[in-house]
């Protein structure tokens, strides 16, 4: 899936913080990726997106757990 090969482009980056702007569908399999989610297994969870909302991920820096730290804000389109 070219989600996930992109996350992975991504993660290689040197760059401290990313913005990654994508569609609702795409950014679904982006985040089933960023949790490890096997990629046969990505087809069967849906999370809904407003247009607009940003989803806030960080890794860890000790562990490298993954976190989504905000997910669907709106908060800054009021």
């Amino acid at each position: 899936m070219r989600a996930y090969a992109a996350l992975e482009r991504i993660l290689r980056s040197t760059v401290e913080q990313q913005v990654v702007v994508t569609h609702g569908g795409t950014a679904t399999f982006l985040l089933a990726a960023w949790i490890g989610m096997p990629l046969d297994a990505a087809g069967l969870v849906g999370v809904r997106f407003s247009p607009g909302s940003i989803t806030h991920l960080r890794e860890d820096d000790r562990f490298h757990n993954r976190w989504i730290v905000h997910l669907n804000d709106t908060d800054h389109l009021a």
